[in-house]
């Protein structure tokens, strides 16, 4: 009889949060009043005041008496746990890999139980995510990669009670932290380095995609150090399945590198696919590349590594912070940037 009583009060709740994610009622708007609600989802009253009684609790609706209730939700920390943490992505590559046994391993020791949910490619990110808030996991961690998720959707489910990290994204706005390798600071090693082995033309191959903020960073970064550089862009298309790459474009983007003497990859993938062909071709220059991968040493590849465990132990803190109620009012989304570790 108690699990009836619950998946009622639950029917009510997550009725009245999915109108409210899909804008049905706006923060500040009026709801309908329990006898209307009641007959719509044909419940009796009282379980439909206990639902809104548990929203009420968890700062997402205001009942005032005379003046109905209306939508009033709480964007700062709220008092949670994390018993449970959800990491969210669009596919697993070795990058994305090589980030998840660091963030276990940090889950470990705060006695968290990690799932892993990919996004499904026929719903938007901010339905996949308010999914996860129907199912009762509120705290998320996620790779947004090249997926967009809209500010207001954002909004609300921070005002729904959902704690948000972004990872690898520079910056996660004003209702989600961010948690960042330094990008900047990787192409300034990578560049310092390269000039001091003598190199005087330094070029750049990256991906394509500029709504990837990271690489965005570093793209900029480099153009800031090197106005009249060489710029290569690779379809971002064969970020998953680089060796599928064409030789004859590879061969073709080394061949618009010719005459400069040191080279940045804005990937580890990317360095080691054409530094790989560079070596059975003979083409001889310095290299530098973001992100370590097996065989980096051999090449004669600089590499400026991810600190993956530096990165889980910020998301950790932060997901600490948004689940502790003494900072409610004064809560801010931070972006936080992690020194990548050089292995020169």
């Amino acid at each position: 009889m108690m699990r009836e009583e619950e998946n009622l009060y639950k029917k009510v709740k997550n009725h009245l949060c999915r109108k409210i994610f899909d804008g049905t009622y706006p923060d500040g708007g009026q709801i309908p009043p329990e006898r209307k609600l009641s007959e719509e989802l044909g419940v009796s009253r009282v379980t439909t005041r206990k639902a809104l009684k548990i929203l009420e609790e968890e700062r997402i609706i205001s009942r005032v008496q005379g003046s109905g209730t209306r939508v009033s939700m709480h964007y700062g920390a709220r008092r949670g746990d994390m018993e449970i943490i959800t990491l969210v992505a669009s596919a697993q590559n070795d990058f994305f890999t090589s980030f998840l046994d660091a963030f276990q391993t940090e889950a470990d020791q705060w006695g968290s139980l990690v799932l892993y949910k990919q996004k499904p490619s026929r719903i938007s990110l901010g339905e996949c995510l308010y999914q996860l808030h129907e199912k009762g996991l509120y705290n998320i961690v996620l790779w947004p990669e090249d997926m967009r998720l809209r500010p207001e959707r954002l909004k609300i489910l921070r005002g729904l009670g959902m704690d948000l990290v972004l990872f690898d994204a520079p910056d996660g706005g004003a209702y989600a932290d961010a948690v960042c390798m330094d990008n900047r600071e990787a192409v300034v090693s990578l560049h310092t380095r390269l000039r001091q082995e003598g190199c005087e033309k330094i070029a750049y191959i990256g991906w394509d995609n500029s709504d990837i903020g990271s690489l965005w960073v570093r793209e900029q970064t480099f153009r800031e150090l090197e106005p009249e550089g060489a710029i290569y862009p690779i379809s971002y298309g064969y970020h998953n399945r680089l060796y599928g790459l064409p030789e004859a474009s590879i061969r073709d983007a080394l061949a618009c590198m010719e005459g400069q003497d040191g080279i940045i990859y804005a990937v580890g993938e990317l360095g080691m696919v054409f530094e790989e062909h560079a070596k059975r071709n003979g083409i001889v220059h310095r290299a530098g590349m973001i992100g370590a991968m097996p065989g980096a040493k051999e090449l004669g590849i600089h590499v400026v590594a991810q600190d993956f465990t530096g990165m889980a132990r910020q998301i950790f803190k932060c997901l600490q912070r948004q689940n502790q109620e003494d900072v409610e009012d004064v809560w801010e989304a931070c972006a936080y940037l992690v020194k990548g570790q050089q292995q020169f």
